[in-house]
């Protein structure tokens, strides 16, 4: 906005020939003129530091506070009333701002060292990609969206390791076999041993490669089918330990936590542990009755979320790992009623609820991620998994099991419902993240609409 527009505006005109603020440089003009708008249009008397930080929030940011405050001083001098509330808005934004904390993108970048260029692999696995690459385009082979790409980051993987064992890049059992040894026996970046899910990925990948490229002799690929048995076996484990995990927790002392989390931000000085501590407490209280996998960390206001209703609901969305599916429907999720407190929690920060409006639009027009670091920098896209692995032993994965551990308590008609919550399809995947406390909890059904899910959740 220019000097003239501003100074031509009604509350300007009494000052508008004045050499100040003909003078002053524009940015300071603009903040100035904001700032007074925004107590016009909040009907604030008086100004408080609240006000001051929502401002700012809605209006630049450190900068405007800034700005603000250079213009305050030339204005109305060193001793203006309003700039002890500025000051105090600056010092929190600033503690924020410089948050000294690791802030990491949704998918940290690095450099594989355990792979071979693609323009390394043998000539004839180049050719064989990319004729499974046109079957993809051509609609022959129909693949999920990522797949082609994980064939060519295993075949790399294997063909790394046959290169650093002196081995031929070749497939045949042995060689399939030495790798399988070095999978099941090599430690992670995080220093354990791979899950058997990893190695069961890698290995159905490479099966994948060999049965989509029609080079190889079945023996080959039904030998690498067994070993997917084996290691679905030993997947299976993991699922049972995840139970074990499961009877461990009290979910009606879920969102008891997330509330305790909320209560103590009282004790913290620096606003940006709060920050850290309502997204800690959000990330507890919200998945369980909208479980969505590892995508917590992407969803924004106003492009996913939604305050529509009375409620925060996920608009026109579909879940990552579903989502390439033909005819797939829209996601019906939502932050239930019960917990939303949490959203608006994020959203409100340290400031008056009479703000709420304002910010949720605020929010939605620039489409502010749900999560995110006081900094402003993205959390990592395991967030929320890792916020629950420190609370409760164990990631939000488990979110899905706790959805048809509440709901077959209640009837049937609740559990397809827990169906839907949890994007399930088959009747396979609900019986494999339904534990046996569950299914023991069924015997006691009641009918209840899905609304009262939450209630049981948050008992």
């Amino acid at each position: 906005m220019t000097r003239h527009v501003i100074l031509a505006k009604p509350h300007w005109q009494p000052q508008a020939a004045s050499t100040l603020l003909l003078n002053m440089p524009l940015a300071e003009l603009q903040a100035l003129d904001s700032l007074i708008e925004f107590m016009r249009d909040h009907a604030c008397a008086e100004l408080t530091a609240t006000d001051c930080r929502v401002w700012a929030r809605l209006s630049g940011g450190l900068p405007a506070i800034e700005a603000a405050i250079s213009a305050m001083i030339k204005a109305d001098g060193p001793a203006a009333p309003a700039l002890e509330p500025l000051r105090l808005a600056q010092k929190t934004l600033s503690a924020c701002a410089s948050f000294g904390g690791i802030s990491r993108e949704p998918r940290r970048k690095y450099t594989r060292k355990i792979s071979l260029p693609l323009e390394e692999l043998p000539g004839v696995w180049q050719e064989h990609l990319a004729r499974i690459r046109d079957r993809r385009d051509g609609r022959e082979i129909d693949l999920v969206p990522d797949l082609f790409d994980r064939l060519t980051r295993k075949l790399c993987q294997y063909g790394w390791y046959l290169r650093e064992s002196g081995m031929p890049l070749e497939f045949d059992i042995s060689s399939l076999q030495a790798f399988y040894a070095y999978e099941t026996t090599r430690i992670s970046n995080r220093g354990a041993p791979l899950r058997p899910a990893t190695i069961t990925a890698t290995f159905s990948d490479l099966r994948d490669f060999l049965r989509f490229s029609k080079a190889y002799p079945k023996t080959l690929i039904k030998e690498l089918d067994k070993l997917l048995v084996k290691l679905r076996d030993r997947a299976d484990v993991e699922i049972s330990q995840k139970f074990a995990a499961l009877a461990d927790i009290d979910i009606t002392t879920i969102r008891p936590r997330a509330d305790e989390i909320l209560v103590g931000l009282a004790k913290q000085s620096n606003p940006a542990n709060r920050h850290i501590q309502r997204n800690r407490a959000m990330a507890i209280a919200v998945p369980p009755m909208t479980p969505l996998r590892r995508e917590w960390h992407d969803l924004r206001f106003g492009r996913d979320l939604v305050w529509t209703e009375g409620r925060y609901r996920l608009r026109e969305y579909k879940l990552r790992k579903t989502r390439h599916r033909v005819g797939r429907e829209d996601y019906p999720g939502s932050v239930h009623p019960s917990v939303q407190y949490f959203v608006d929690a994020r959203l409100l920060q340290d400031d008056d609820a009479k703000y709420l409006d304002a910010l949720r639009a605020k929010a939605e027009d620039e489409e502010w991620s749900l999560f995110i670091h006081p900094d402003g920098m993205s959390v990592a896209e395991n967030y929320v998994s890792q916020v629950w692995s420190s609370e409760f032993g164990t990631g939000a994965t488990i979110c899905r099991s706790i959805v048809y551990d509440i709901v077959f308590a209640i009837s049937e008609d609740a559990t397809l419902a827990g169906t839907l919550l949890n994007d399930h399809t088959s009747r396979q995947a609900r019986e494999k993240y339904t534990g046996d406390r569950a299914r023991q909890a069924a015997l006691a059904a009641a009918g209840k609409e899905i609304d009262d899910i939450s209630e049981a959740f948050g008992a």
